[in-house]
């Protein structure tokens, strides 16, 4: 980053004639568009569209019998029978829904019998798995196998990198019954290998649960806070831009940065961590959602994000008293925002650190995530004609 650099010298048509590869971008999408034209994403979306068919008739005779979910919400259980009624986008059963963990370890099992005893177990079941858990060789062979046999069973997935993890996300939108990506980008490639993409359903805070910060709110509205904004980032060698906001910024404040440490911490230290400063910089990977907005508000911080996701869904419809936005030239020289959201921290005292968590724990933590696709998962279960699925009486479906 050039802090020298004169934007009065240099108009912005003359700039643009500068960008190398300006064709790229449309040869890109060409390319792109000529490649979802090929006819076998026709056979497997007939073939997606047979085993939905199956899954119909499965779950108007039976209903739901239960929901597994993978460790991305972890952060969600246990729930109580509030939550399970909430939870449930039907009148029929709410009470009896029972959501539990599924130990993504028994995609592994080589043993004839216990993958026999787990296809039955996951009958009449919806299971929601993250793309993280896909990330293992071995996990991902386990569960293709286990998809093909599962004719009873749905499959959410919930995709954290479909901005950039795109042999991950095409895999995981084949082998799903309802693909649930985190982010807008890509969306046409992956709806040709699952029609059913479901969101985007952002990456929300998930470390903690809801009753552990309940638990911490004393904490969050009553803890001493540094004035410099917190910003320890993963390093991914692939991004070189982001690297160099992030090493300009770490030149004036420390406590930006790149950490690899931080899973090795308890939720208490991170906890503490985070509730240790008023703001907190933020720096995506591409221009996509990043999860540590929401985990900035849930402990009551404001986070400093770029201008490109003022705009942006749920980015425009978060209270402006809670977020702060730099461009580029704040990059260079961050000290005057920085002090701005500090002044906003200081004007909304206690009750805005409260505000802050309401918001992010309402709207933006796993178990927000969850009710939003246990109720695309609902309505995917459903035939086009509403065909009911806990076990109501079946309406007659049109004649063709």
């Amino acid at each position: 980053m050039n802090p020298n650099f004169n934007p009065t010298t240099h108009p912005i048509s003359t700039l643009f004639s500068t960008v190398p590869d300006r064709n790229q971008p449309a040869l890109q999408w060409v390319e792109g568009i000529r490649y979802g034209q090929h006819e076998a994403f026709f056979h497997l979306g007939v073939s997606k569209q047979h085993r939905l068919q199956a899954l119909h008739t499965a779950f108007a005779k039976g209903g739901i019998r239960k929901v597994c979910v993978g460790s991305a919400f972890h952060s969600c259980l246990p729930l109580s029978n509030r939550d399970l009624v909430a939870l449930s986008h039907n009148k029929v059963g709410a009470e009896d829904l029972v959501v539990e963990r599924f130990d993504t370890n028994r995609l592994r099992e080589s043993d004839p019998a216990r993958q026999e005893q787990l296809i039955a177990d996951l009958a009449g079941c919806i299971v929601i798995l993250n793309n993280n858990e896909m990330s293992n060789p071995e996990v991902r062979a386990g569960y293709t196998a286990l998809y093909e046999r599962c004719t009873h069973t749905c499959f959410v997935g919930w995709d954290w990198d479909n901005h950039h993890w795109l042999d991950l996300s095409t895999f995981l939108a084949t082998h799903t019954d309802v693909y649930v990506p985190a982010h807008h980008e890509n969306l046409y490639l992956l709806t040709r290998f699952n029609p059913l993409v479901a969101g985007p359903v952002y990456a929300p805070c998930v470390q903690w649960t809801r009753t552990f910060l309940a638990d911490h709110v004393g904490h969050m509205v009553s803890v001493e806070r540094s004035n410099a904004p917190l910003g320890k980032h993963a390093q991914y060698a692939l991004y070189d831009y982001r690297r160099r906001v992030v090493l300009t910024l770490s030149q004036i404040y420390p406590s930006i940065g790149f950490s690899n440490g931080y899973w090795a911490q308890t939720p208490l230290e991170r906890l503490y961590e985070w509730c240790g400063h008023k703001t907190h910089w933020i720096v995506p990977v591409l221009n996509d959602i990043p999860i540590r907005l929401f985990d900035a508000l849930i402990t009551g911080g404001i986070p400093i994000v770029p201008d490109s996701l003022r705009f942006l869904p749920p980015i425009r419809d978060i209270p402006r008293e809670m977020i702060v936005f730099y461009s580029t030239h704040d990059i260079i020289n961050p000290a005057p925002l920085v002090a701005y959201a500090n002044r906003l921290f200081d004007e909304g005292g206690k009750d805005g650190i409260v505000a802050r968590h309401r918001y992010a724990l309402d709207h933006h933590h796993a178990y927000a995530s969850l009710r939003q696709m246990l109720g695309f998962a609902q309505e995917a279960l459903h035939s086009r004609w509403g065909l009911p699925i806990r076990g109501e009486p079946a309406t007659e479906q049109p004649q063709a």
